[in-house]
């Protein structure tokens, strides 16, 4: 009989790869998580794994032996344990579940992992040595990639972080991502359908956007990317001091935590100068973050500015007019072209 093993999240087979906060739930260890992208591997010999996790509201990709072999649809499942592969030959496997939405879908309690079989910390990939950190609203946490009508609403199921431009540069340099994204959300004001007005640089010292648990920010990235400014600009032209103010601000607190990144502060792919009508949005906002970042570089940051070729509707559109799985590779491949002249 195969035996059946509980593998902790600390159990040295297992690792976390995102913000996480130990919890006691019921008597176990389990870690709160949050923002996408958070990853969750094992390592182990056996026939079959199941993870314990508690997301409603989440969707996940898992990837066996590098391979995505199934979604994980938590949107509408309150339950706990889920198997998440079976029947598998007995050697040795690597399993990750990655989280593909957005943490206003709601947190996650994980409790480990439950296999049939034994562990194997030996097997656990090393980690890439590049490391960054992406800071941004819908465009990075990508509302709609995996969707093709413009004019359709947001789904969970339809987004997918590892999609995204920064999920597509994070893989062309095999480096380990992490990222604070929120939909909705600018640098100081956000987009009018935002249910609060807290901006992103609100959420920077927490692991959730949904309670003000400290992070401790032991994981310390070589790049920080920050691309917000288009959910400013929802309302019309914002007000410049306003704006580069809460720039120059935001940097100073991401160098202040991780003084050793550079920072790459860059424009989406969704403003265009003729859209809102009045002014000419993209031009305006590359002078504001043009201005923030040469004022940085006065005062001796490690400031860096690049563009991402605006989205034309030659490659197509997700959901919401946001930008399609092709303009994402389009912009991950030519961001990742340009931060390779910085590592």
């Amino acid at each position: 009989m195969t035996k059946e093993t509980i593998l902790p999240p600390f159990d040295p087979a297992v690792r976390i790869n995102g913000r996480f906060a130990k919890e006691i739930v019921n008597g176990d260890i389990a870690v709160r998580t949050s923002f996408s992208g958070t990853v969750y591997t094992a390592a182990f010999e056996g026939t079959e794994i199941s993870i314990m996790l508690k997301s409603r509201g989440n969707v996940f990709n898992v990837i066996l032996n590098g391979e995505l072999t199934a979604t994980l649809d938590l949107s509408l499942n309150n339950g706990e344990k889920h198997l998440i592969a079976k029947d598998l030959q007995k050697r040795v496997h690597v399993i990750s579940v990655a989280k593909r939405t957005e943490s206003s879908q709601g947190d996650d309690i994980f409790k480990g992992f439950h296999i049939k079989g034994i562990s194997k910390k030996e097997a656990l990939p090393l980690e890439p040595k590049l490391k960054i950190e992406f800071f941004g609203d819908s465009i990075t946490a990508r509302y709609g990639v995996l969707d093709s009508v413009r004019e359709n609403g947001y789904s969970p199921v339809t987004e997918d972080l590892f999609s995204s431009y920064a999920g597509v540069a994070a893989k062309e340099l095999n480096a380990q991502m992490r990222a604070a994204a929120f939909s909705g959300r600018g640098i100081y004001r956000n987009h009018p359908d935002s249910k609060d007005n807290r901006p992103l640089p609100d959420f920077f010292p927490y692991i959730s956007v949904n309670k003000n648990i400290p992070w401790d920010f032991s994981w310390q990235p070589d790049i920080a990317v920050i691309n917000l400014g288009t959910n400013d600009f929802a309302l019309g032209a914002p007000d410049c001091a306003k704006f580069v103010d809460s720039m120059i601000k935001f940097a100073k607190r991401i160098n202040g935590k991780y003084p050793q990144a550079k920072i790459v502060i860059i424009d989406g792919p969704m403003l265009n100068d003729s859209y809102p009508q009045g002014f000419k949005s993209l031009t305006l906002c590359r002078q504001y973050l043009d201005t923030a970042k040469n004022e940085l570089t006065k005062q001796g940051l490690p400031v860096f500015r690049f563009s991402l070729s605006p989205q034309d509707g030659s490659l197509g559109y997700g959901a919401d007019w946001h930008p399609s799985k092709k303009q994402s590779e389009k912009n991950g491949k030519e961001l990742a072209e340009f931060l390779l002249t910085l590592v």
